[in-house]
């Protein structure tokens, strides 16, 4: 019968769990490599974002609430507003479009000019650089007819009462003085474009 050397058992012992120990630490190592980094950046529903940019990391940075909320979403309406205003006066052969159309280029330039000012006060940058509506992309694939009927449906009154809707609550509940004065002197231009806006989509319809 063989005997195993006592002596044996202990070496091997040790050096089995050293073993069993290096294996652990390669797993966990090989494991957190291969993981993708994961951006904290939030998009809205509905919209694009192309890859990590550089000032994204700006964005995980951001305050959270009401205030913010509202710079971010009347930030990008009036960023949707103008760009498809400047593609209606480039592409739109229709005068009550274009009119219409310069309307919200300018207004919108105005209101995005004093919103910024106020979100950089307030520590909220307004962020829309990285976000892409895909309606304002469709938009630029259209021609004619098509593209008075597609302006409208993007930038008319769905996005008119939207915006409404939007800069009603901030004005109501909003925690920034300053933040609720802007939203509630915005409201009435807000609403004189809705009346505009259905009053060119009649005109737009008519016109098919």
């Amino acid at each position: 019968m063989t005997q195993t050397n006592p002596m044996k058992q202990r070496t091997r012992r040790p050096l089995a769990i050293a073993l069993m120990g290096a294996a652990g630490v390669v797993t966990f190592a090989l494991s957190h490599a291969q993981a993708p980094p994961a951006s904290s950046a939030q998009v809205a529903p509905g919209v694009i974002r192309p890859g990590p940019t550089a000032d994204e990391a700006g964005m995980t940075q951001r305050p959270s609430g009401i205030d913010a909320e509202f710079v971010d979403k009347a930030g990008m309406i009036g960023k949707v507003e103008r760009q498809a205003g400047q593609l209606a006066l480039d592409r739109s052969s229709n005068a009550d479009v274009k009119a219409f159309a310069r309307r919200m280029v300018d207004d919108h330039a105005r209101i995005a000019d004093e919103l910024r000012h106020l979100g950089a006060q307030k520590g909220v940058p307004v962020q829309t650089r990285m976000l892409v509506d895909p309606e304002v992309t469709a938009l630029r694939a259209k021609e004619g007819r098509a593209f008075d009927t597609a302006y409208v449906t993007l930038a008319g009154p769905r996005a008119h009462e939207a915006a409404i809707r939007l800069y009603e609550t901030e004005a109501k509940d909003g925690r920034d003085p300053q933040l609720r004065a802007f939203a509630a002197r915005t409201l009435p231009v807000l609403n004189a474009h809705l009346s505009a806006a259905r009053q060119l989509a009649k005109t737009v319809a008519a016109a098919q």
